[in-house]
């Protein structure tokens, strides 16, 4: 069996779109997509599309309760928006791309990825730092005492 994903719920104008994230993308079930931009049926919307721009997916509403829908990636959304919105549409495409996609980002961001401030002794003086993105940032105002210390220590 498939992985079943719990479903967010966003509202624009009084319609429902169910969004997921699957592997760390956004997803848009297809039928509600579809109704909002105005599009009476959702097949028609789906055949324009590549095949990595849709995808089956199962929904979790409780244990008990799943649902298997068609889902669409963000960027099979703008190129439905594109190719079956009218030009009144323009505010859904704003809002899929500042607030929907950030938002199930957001949901889904790893705790860890976030960045984080360190210390770092070099020489035997700490020299703050960032971890971010398995990095160590460097400020620039460090950076003189980083490359003059590293020059040094060359013959």
């Amino acid at each position: 069996m498939q992985n079943a994903y719990s479903p967010i719920v966003f509202y624009n104008h009084g319609q429902r779109l169910r969004c997921l994230m699957a592997d760390n993308q956004p997803w848009f079930v297809a039928r509600d997509y579809a109704r909002l931009i105005g599009v009476d049926d959702a097949r028609e919307m789906l055949q324009a599309l590549e095949p990595f721009e849709k995808r089956q997916v199962l929904l979790r509403y409780t244990d008990s309760f799943h649902e298997e829908v068609d889902a669409i990636s963000d960027a099979g959304a703008y190129k439905a928006l594109f190719r079956f919105g009218l030009v009144e549409h323009d505010a859904i495409g704003r809002w899929l791309a500042e607030v929907l996609v950030p938002t199930l980002h957001d949901y889904h961001r790893d705790p860890g990825a976030e960045p984080r401030r360190a210390f770092l002794h070099w020489d035997d003086h700490p020299i703050n730092v960032l971890k971010w993105q398995r990095e160590v940032w460097v400020a620039w105002r460090d950076l003189p005492l980083l490359m003059k210390e590293s020059q040094e220590a060359q013959p």
